[in-house]
C-alpha cells in the first residue's frame, strides 16, 4: 500500500478466523493429551498456539466455548479420514473403519486421549453428553450402512452387529493407549481381526 511519500506500507496481515480457531483447538488438543483438561487453561492453550491470551479471548469467549469446539474438531478430524479413504467395497470400508479407530500412531493416539478426556468431563454437561451421544449414534449407523451393504446383516441384526464390532475395537483402543509396549500396532490388528473376522 503507497502512502503518497515514496514509501510502501505492508497491508495489515488476513486472518482467516476458521482457521485460527481451528488452530487453537489443535493446541488445545495436544494440551489435553498430554496432561488433560484441567491443564488446557486459557493462557497455556495461548501458549501452546504461540499467541497471548487475549488474542485467544478473540476466538473464544471462555475455556468451555474452547473445550466443546476443541472436542467437536477432534471428532471431525476423524471423519476426514472416513471421508478421503479411497475404496468403495462395503467390507473393505468396514474394515477400515475399524482398523482407523486403533491408536496406532500420534494423530489417533491424540484423537483418543482426547476424547476419554471428554468422556469424564460429560458427566456434569449437557453438551458434551448429547454430543458424544450423537457421534456414537452416527458412526454406529455408519457402520450398520457397511454391514448392510457387505450383505453381512440386514435391519437391526445390522445395528447389533455394527455395536458388537465397535466395542471390540473400542476396548482393543483403550487396552493399547495405556500399554503401547504391550499392545503395539501389530498385536492391535491381530487382535481385532481375530474378534472380528469370525463375524464378517
Amino acid at each position: 500500500m503507497y502512502n503518497g511519500r515514496d514509501t510502501f506500507l505492508s497491508m495489515p496481515k488476513v486472518i482467516d478466523v476458521d482457521e485460527r480457531r481451528a488452530e487453537l483447538a489443535r493446541a488445545a488438543s495436544r494440551l489435553i493429551a498430554r496432561s488433560g483438561i484441567s491443564a488446557a487453561t486459557m493462557r497455556d492453550v495461548a501458549a501452546e498456539a504461540g499467541l497471548t491470551t487475549g488474542a485467544l479471548t478473540h476466538y473464544f469467549a471462555d475455556k468451555r466455548e474452547l473445550m466443546l469446539y476443541t472436542f467437536r474438531e477432534s471428532l471431525a478430524g476423524r471423519k476426514s479420514v472416513r471421508a478421503a479413504r479411497a475404496t468403495t467395497e462395503p467390507r473393505q470400508l468396514l474394515v477400515q473403519s475399524l482398523e482407523g479407530g486403533l491408536p496406532q500412531d500420534d494423530d489417533r493416539r491424540r484423537h483418543w486421549m482426547v476424547s476419554i478426556a471428554f468422556c469424564a468431563e460429560a458427566t456434569g454437561d449437557a453438551d458434551l453428553s448429547a454430543t458424544q451421544r450423537d457421534e456414537y449414534r452416527s458412526y454406529r449407523s455408519y457402520v450398520a450402512g457397511l454391514v448392510a451393504a457387505a450383505d453381512i446383516a440386514h435391519g437391526a441384526a445390522a445395528d447389533a452387529l455394527a455395536e458388537r464390532l465397535i466395542a471390540c475395537a473400542n476396548g482393543i483402543a483403550v487396552q493399547a493407549l495405556f500399554d503401547l509396549d504391550g499392545w503395539p500396532g501389530a498385536r492391535q490388528l491381530a487382535c481385532l481381526h481375530e474378534l472380528i473376522d469370525p463375524l464378517l
